[in-house]
């Protein structure tokens, strides 16, 4: 054998023994939508004006600016192995990619885990959504139910407070969840995510989520419940005045919670109806004075409705509102909720090249009370009071 050929043996055989090695299937998936979009907020509430005394204000109106976004875009990687005895081993690597800036992320900062399957259900470690979120917020737009400004998803499940709202519609990392296999159509999960940080010296906290829910699908309905809990977390603590926090106050815990009924009805082959129903809470406990927060609770939901109007046109008209609700400081001092409420109406309409490629154009309206601060902007956070109007032309791509 002659030197060439060796070289040439050794090469493919470097190559060949992770070929053979991987007898399991593996898939590289994605989606690219990028725009051309502009965004305006104007009427923004003057600081002092604000009727609520849970928040301030003192950010003025965005004039008019135009972007180019990429949005959610983002490229994965998953496969399975089977193990034998109907078991199978799960895995899924996904990471948002920027392709307007060309600028990088985390690797594995979407849905990534590994897991393993079987006739008793489904178990997965990793950084992926939570159960509320997966099962429910059934209003989206052509698949798209966040990281887009025709998401209804802050209004649906944020505070509306201030701008560190995690809200009820999160991805959480160091989760456990288990899924049910179906049983006649029904099918349930349940998540856990721990404090990795208690019992630090100097922590007295154990932030920790836990994520439930059931649902039931069929080819023409869905429905579902979803609840969530987050302890000691302190989405109230963290979006309210300084003066009301009780981020610093020894022996505070928070108990914020949502449970939410989501419902899917495909009318005919052509058009579709969607809607969500949620309830929030936020709750403190513990304080030692009084004037702090204590409790916040609120009612919010949406609607939906996509239909084909036969060759390549489709569109999708969404609205969501939350509505003022209620709160409670400690020691029985005076709370107002005044100006909170706020209101989303988005459309949108595509034009079909393929089953995987479409243009879009998209409108959306976001309106805010006095003292509501809602985001759903890629590049910044709207003011306080502001009524936010958007829109986008763009192209999407799957593969």
């Amino acid at each position: 054998m002659n030197k060439k050929s060796a070289i040439t043996l050794a090469v493919g055989a470097l190559f060949a023994v992770p070929a053979l090695a991987q007898t399991g299937e593996v898939q590289i998936y994605g989606r690219a939508y990028p725009a051309f979009a502009s965004f305006k907020a104007s009427g923004a509430t003057a600081a002092g004006a604000v009727p609520s005394n849970l928040v301030t204000s003192t950010q003025g109106d965005f004039k008019r600016r135009n972007s180019i976004d990429s949005y959610n875009t983002r490229v994965g990687f998953r496969g399975r192995e089977a193990l034998g005895g109907g078991m199978n081993a799960i895995w899924q690597i996904e990471t948002r990619v920027r392709i307007d800036t060309g600028t990088g992320g985390p690797w594995a900062n979407r849905n990534s885990f590994v897991g393993l399957r079987s006739g008793f259900g489904t178990v997965k470690l990793g950084n992926f959504d939570t159960v509320y979120k997966d099962y429910g917020a059934v209003v989206s737009t052509f698949g798209v139910s966040s990281g887009h400004f025709i998401s209804t998803s802050s209004v649906l499940s944020g505070i509306g407070l201030d701008t560190n709202d995690v809200g009820f519609h999160v991805r959480q990392p160091n989760s456990i969840q288990y899924e049910t296999p179906e049983f006649g159509n029904f099918q349930a999960g349940i998540q856990y995510s721990p404090d990795e940080a208690k019992g630090n010296p100097g922590y007295a906290l154990d932030a920790r989520l836990w994520s439930f829910g059931v649902k039931y699908e069929t080819k023409q309905l869905y429905v579902s419940v979803q609840h969530e809990r987050h302890e000691d977390m302190f989405d109230g603590s963290n979006n309210v005045t300084a003066a009301l926090s009780n981020l610093a106050t020894p022996g505070v815990s928070s108990n914020d919670k949502a449970t939410r009924l989501s419902v899917r009805f495909n009318v005919t082959s052509q058009h579709r109806l969607m809607a969500d129903l949620a309830r929030l809470e936020y709750d403190e406990s513990g304080q030692a004075g009084a004037g702090t927060f204590d409790n916040y609770k609120k009612t919010t939901w949406d609607i939906g409705w996509e239909a084909r109007w036969g060759g390549p046109w489709r569109t999708s008209l969404t609205y969501a509102r939350a509505n003022e609700g209620d709160c409670s400081l400690s020691g029985g001092v005076a709370c107002s909720t005044s100006g909170l409420k706020a209101s989303q109406l988005n459309f949108t309409m595509t034009y079909d090249f393929s089953r995987r490629t479409f243009l879009y154009a998209a409108l959306s309206r976001l309106d805010m009370g006095q003292s509501a601060r809602y985001d759903n902007w890629t590049n910044g956070t709207p003011p306080r009071g502001s009524d936010v109007s958007q829109y986008a032309v763009g192209i999407t791509h799957s593969f």
